[in-house]
């Protein structure tokens, strides 16, 4: 009896003993697949995380775009002009609708938005046809324009601080942050108060012409490192501490260092061919501001003068975080090169150069052979929009698909808004016409 319970107490504790293995291994299975299954839920909410900040940034910058090409077919003189600002918006139309159906709000919430996308877009579209057809704007039209434009420009002021939001961390998508209501409005997801974003700088024409040619260093003798390392010590001025980090082909042959100049470390890229300072970076933080911006622009003129830039003309500038960054082009008989652009950074707590970009002068700046214009600045300021006011005028040289044209460069205002139109100043063609976005920081050029 006492043997047979013995049996039967061991048989027991064995099946007890299989069973929490059983169990044990159950919940190890059950544990990897839920870690399995929350990693995969992670990475597929990183995705769409992803896909919608993306959907923002580009519908952001498509109805900014959108909202000045309107501002622009106010002034604009020419039909040919007119007809590719109307195709500009009709594709700025089409990309912000795509962009939009990526962002996790209902239909109802943007039902009105789309609605006035799909207007606007409509409108471009059957005003190019017309233009094609050999049509004319109306007075209707014009005032249409500017209903659309002051429309896209609040929508995309909205999606602007909507945007910011985002990015600090808010929940923008619970229902309390926005309309879901369905009632007709015209932005029910931007109606929420925050300051927008800066605008970010940049100048007329500061992309300039890149076809990958540098001409600036076309015959120049290829240096080795010690002569690069040689030539950014002499660029920079009081000794610095230089470290050779590599080389780079992008965008062009050269060698790369990190620097310690003053009380700033820089990154600097120094081209083979020539020995020329591409560039200068400072990745640093800015100290207080102690300058103004005319001494911060002088002090950058200055040092372009002192590097044996010659004659440069200022842009543009402006201000952020404690740094001012100024765009000069190089000047030839009086006539200013816009593809030889160079953009110097300094520092306005006490003066110092922390950031250099000389590519597209490197890139472009040769000797031109400049025609006399065929049209005088009256004539070419008289072929504006008459919309326009016009307030001054200088030829220039503008970066124009693969070539460059001689043009007058028109500054002109439309009430608080301000323009510059290019008119060519052999045949009298508007070529461009840019809008200028001034702040407290800086200017934007569209």
């Amino acid at each position: 009896m006492n043997e047979t319970y013995y049996v039967a107490s061991v048989r027991s504790r064995d099946w007890a003993r299989i069973l929490n293995i059983a169990l044990a291994a159950l919940l190890a299975g059950v544990l990897a697949f839920s870690t399995a299954q929350t990693s995969r839920l992670n990475e597929a909410n990183a995705r769409i995380s992803a896909v919608v900040q993306k959907a923002f940034y580009e519908t952001c910058e498509l109805t900014e775009a959108m909202s000045v090409n309107f501002r622009k077919l106010l002034v604009a003189g020419e039909t040919g002009q007119q007809q590719a600002l109307l195709n500009d918006i009709a594709l700025q139309t089409q990309g912000a609708l795509s962009n939009l159906a990526l962002l996790p709000l209902g239909q109802e919430t943007v039902s009105a938005t789309l609605k006035f996308i799909n207007q606007a877009g409509d409108f471009a579209t059957t005003l190019s046809v017309r233009l094609a057809g050999g049509g004319e704007l109306t007075a209707e039209d014009l005032e249409a324009m500017e209903r659309l434009s002051q429309s896209a420009a609040g929508f995309s002021v909205g999606m602007g601080r909507l945007l910011d939001r985002y990015e600090r961390g808010e929940a923008v998508f619970d229902a309390a942050d926005y309309d879901a209501t369905g009632r007709e409005s015209l932005y029910p997801i931007t109606g929420t108060a925050a300051d927008y974003p800066v605008l970010l700088y940049d100048g007329p024409f500061s992309d300039g012409r890149a076809d990958g040619e540098f001409k600036g260093l076309a015959g120049l003798s290829e240096i080795d490192e010690p002569a690069a390392r040689q030539a950014l010590s002499a660029f920079i001025g009081g000794n610095p501490e230089i470290e050779f980090t590599g080389e780079s082909a992008i965008p062009v042959d050269c060698y790369e260092y990190t620097l310690r100049a003053g009380n700033y470390t820089l990154d600097a890229g120094v081209t083979k061919a020539g020995g020329q300072v591409l560039y200068m970076l400072y990745g640093g933080q800015a100290g207080e501001v102690l300058l103004s911006d005319r001494q911060a622009v002088d002090a950058a003129r200055a040092f372009l003068l002192s590097r044996g830039y010659g004659e440069m003309e200022l842009s543009y500038a402006s201000r952020f975080d404690g740094i001012l960054t100024a765009n000069f082009a190089a000047v030839q008989n009086g006539v200013v090169l816009y593809p030889d652009l160079v953009k110097v950074q300094v520092s306005l707590s006490d003066g110092a150069v922390v950031g250099l970009e000389a590519a597209g002068y490197l890139m472009n700046h040769v000797p031109r052979e400049i025609a006399l214009p065929a049209l005088t600045e009256q004539d070419a300021v008289a072929r504006i929009g008459g919309v326009l006011t016009p307030l001054s005028a200088r030829l220039c040289v503008i970066p124009e698909n693969t070539a460059e044209a001689l043009c007058w460069e028109v500054k002109a205002s439309s009430g608080a808004d301000t323009f510059l139109v290019y008119i060519d100043a052999m045949t009298g063609v508007e070529r461009r016409l840019m809008q200028v976005i001034e702040d407290e920081n800086g200017a934007l050029v569209m």
